[in-house]
């Protein structure tokens, strides 16, 4: 013998989002000033370095590079 049970329906929802933009990321040369330690990849945009020019994780000297990064 066999019971039948009635099951209650279950609604299902399909919503076609809007993508968002591609942001498209222009590179650009950048100047930077890198840190001189071995054990240290400390680095800073040129905009940003303290007077002193000492790297701010490890205390050592920085050097200046160019690398290329996203534009800011």
């Amino acid at each position: 013998m066999y019971i039948l049970v009635k099951k209650e329906a279950v609604p299902i929802f399909y919503g076609k989002r809007a993508k968002e933009e591609e942001v498209e990321t222009i590179m650009v040369d950048t100047e930077i000033y890198s840190c001189m330690g071995d054990s240290c990849i400390g680095w800073m945009r040129k905009d940003f370095v303290a007077d002193d020019l000492l790297c701010p994780m490890c205390g050592n000297e920085m050097i200046q590079e160019i690398r290329e990064l996203p534009q800011m």
